[in-house]
């Protein structure tokens, strides 16, 4: 997959900056875990990637040996490196629906959205997670998350346009997505969600207010229609200092505990 050259921070007036290395770490890390590149699939080059982030040789090498000592990623003499793992377990926890649901509208009515765009593009890259050809049209949608006057998040949402599903700026404010699609008449059976840990790029910097390298927590959410294919993926970015995940966990329905060795 060819990659357009990515514009690191260069800022010298913001002592608080990451290191170069930091930031082409945070960035190739963020490609694995969102599976751009996924187990098995060889990294580009040191030229490539020297030459994607404007960087230095060196300043590669580091943020490459940060992901090998993570091992996420394994360099193999002569052939390249490799992707070990993304940090996804196979099996995932099973959680509830509905609870989903009631978080997500929670989070919509106590957050206002700014930068709102929708716009439609190929699916290209995002294909599989769609489940429809490379060719096929999505939905963009784009907006950044304000809370006390503050943004602390960035989402991006893509639904296939087979769907039929007509949106605009003002049925999105104050509503979470997949209560708009049950309200079209799109019926959804439940949702695959992964929520990681990551640092800000440049660009997550950027539309964030925070220095290069900071925490971040990534939520992604595949939305799953009656017909078991995705109706909807969305790919969102918290600040790590304005991020809380509250649950209950209700002994009545846990396993029985004195199995559990």
């Amino acid at each position: 997959m060819k990659k357009e050259p990515f514009k690191l921070n260069n800022d010298s007036s913001d002592k608080q900056l990451s290191p170069r290395y930091v930031q082409v770490y945070a960035a190739v890390n963020d490609w694995i875990s969102r599976g751009v590149y996924p187990i098995g699939e060889k990294l580009p080059s040191e030229t490539e990637l020297c030459r994607l982030f404007d960087v230095s040789r060196i300043t590669v090498r580091a943020a490459i040996e940060m992901l090998e000592r993570q091992n996420v990623v394994e360099r193999i003499q002569g052939r390249g490196t490799f992707v070990l793992q993304s940090g996804v377990k196979k099996s995932p926890d099973r959680g509830n629906f509905g609870e989903l649901m009631q978080n997500l509208e929670r989070l919509a009515k106590r957050t206002t959205l700014e930068d709102l765009e929708i716009g439609s593009r190929q699916a290209a890259e995002l294909a599989k997670d769609l489940d429809i050809d490379a060719e096929d049209e999505i939905i963009h949608i784009s907006y950044k998350r304000i809370r006390d006057s503050e943004a602390i998040g960035f989402a991006e949402i893509f639904i296939p346009k087979y769907l039929g599903f007509d949106v605009s700026c003002d049925d999105i404010k104050g509503t979470a997505l997949p209560s708009l699609l049950i309200s079209k008449g799109i019926q959804l059976q439940g949702a695959h969600q992964l929520i990681g840990a990551t640092l800000a790029d440049a660009r997550m910097a950027q539309l964030l207010g925070v220095t290069a390298g900071a925490p971040l927590i990534y939520l992604r959410l595949q939305i799953i229609g009656k017909d078991s294919r995705p109706v909807e993926l969305l790919s969102a970015y918290y600040r790590g200092d304005r991020y809380a995940h509250h649950a209950y966990l209700d002994m009545e329905s846990s396993p029985n505990l004195e199995s559990i060795s």
